[in-house]
């Protein structure tokens, strides 16, 4: 494999996950997703999505958690074999997001963490299709012109640098609700 663009770091993978796994993700992020998210330094204007992080607290937590990261890691092979000097590979946080009408998630990055160990590999997998907006971003560093724009649909797992060389964005979702799972390897 040749690396020729900057976002050939961003790799989309489609129609690897079951549609039923996805509909069962889908019911319970939409009974489990009921705080609002907020950025690290708490900029509720930034960042408008409920959320709920996956535990090791509860039995259901972990049985998604683990079913989930079997799927990730599924994403995550594609990704090794794309980028072979790629040595991330330990699961530092999972979330579930729940979008709404109106919810978005401005440009951002994800490296800047409070972890102990520092995301590498951000990985989003869609769960569903059924709204309107809410597409995936990327920005050049000047964030006004636009490097790659994702239309997620249901099964659509992205992944990519968590570095400050990819900002990425939510767009305001426009109508229906849009489903994700959220996970960084570090």
């Amino acid at each position: 494999m040749k690396f020729e663009k900057f976002e050939d770091a961003i790799v989309e993978i489609n129609g690897v996950i079951s549609p039923q796994f996805l509909q069962l993700l889908e019911d319970y992020a939409e009974k489990k997703c009921t705080k609002r998210l907020a950025t690290s330094s708490g900029d509720t204007n930034m960042r408008k999505v409920l959320g709920h992080p996956l535990t090791t607290s509860t039995v259901s937590d972990i049985a998604y958690f683990k079913n989930i990261q079997d799927e990730i890691m599924k994403g995550y092979n594609h990704y090794k074999f794309k980028f072979p000097q790629t040595t991330t590979s330990k699961v530092l946080q999972t979330d579930l997001l729940k979008y709404e009408e109106g919810y978005k998630y401005d440009y951002h990055t994800d490296h800047d963490t409070v972890e102990v160990q520092s995301r590498t590999l951000s990985i989003i997998l869609n769960l569903n299709d059924e709204y309107e907006g809410g597409d995936l971003v990327f920005g050049h560093q000047n964030l006004r012109d636009e490097l790659k724009r994702i239309k997620m649909k249901s099964g659509t797992m992205c992944l990519f640098p968590s570095n400050f060389l990819y900002p990425h964005k939510i767009e305001k979702i426009t109508k229906g609700t849009r489903y994700s799972v959220i996970t960084w390897l570090g």
